[in-house]
């Protein structure tokens, strides 16, 4: 090779690894979207509360595959926020309600509803830890549920749905801590969380199957 295509081979190195760049964050939120929507129908017979949960997921996933103008991109990031918040509480949400804890799954209902409506007045800092707080009490509610009843899927969805309010929370849109956020998202962590959330979606909806089936059976 002489040295004029070795210039020209290192300047169609960027661009590939550009398209490369691009690419993976598209494919993870397709993943997630094609993961979470599925279950999301699935379950809207017997499980309304994590269908309508899957659902927020799969729609702020399936949005951030799609260029949006700025106004839709705040209101993108805002659902992809409060699907990562209301998607593991409407999960442990429905494993309460199945094991018939019902006063636990109204009070971990209203707490992620409470934080939803009161985020605007919280400061960038106690939103981050109200977020991983509502998320580690829903991933507590879940996994006792889950230990209790032997569920190996539950217990792999329940912290898989999780981690991305515990590992890297997000703030709402249109804050300096948002920007940063959003840019920490972008990396491989955040494509990794996704893809995690993708299996959390796949793995809850059949713990939720196996459970329900279980209860039929022993009654």
């Amino acid at each position: 090779m002489n040295t004029t295509e070795s210039h020209l081979g290192f300047n169609h190195y960027p661009a590939l690894m550009e398209i490369v760049h691009e690419l993976i964050p598209v494919s993870a939120n397709m993943v997630l979207s094609l993961s979470a929507l599925p279950a999301a129908f699935h379950l809207f017979r017997d499980h309304r509360a994590p269908s309508l949960g899957f659902l927020l997921i799969a729609c702020s996933s399936f949005l951030a595959v799609i260029p949006l103008p700025p106004a839709l991109s705040q209101l993108q990031r805002d659902l992809e926020w409060a699907g990562e918040i209301l998607g593991p509480s409407l999960s442990a949400f429905g494993f309460l309600w199945l094991s018939e804890d019902r006063w636990t799954a109204h009070v971990l209902l209203i707490g992620s509803a409470l934080l939803l409506m009161l985020s605007d007045w919280l400061s960038e800092d106690g939103l981050v830890i109200m977020s991983r707080c509502v998320s580690l009490s829903a991933l507590s509610c879940a996994l006792t549920v889950c230990l209790f009843a032997a569920s190996g899927t539950g217990v792999v969805g329940s912290v898989a749905l999780s981690l991305p309010a515990l590992v890297a929370p997000r703030v709402r849109a249109g804050s300096v801590a948002s920007l940063i956020s959003s840019q920490g998202a972008s990396g491989l962590l955040g494509w990794s969380l996704k893809v995690i959330m993708a299996v959390g979606c796949w793995t809850t909806k059949t713990a939720l199957d196996t459970f329900l089936q279980d209860l039929k059976g022993w009654d």
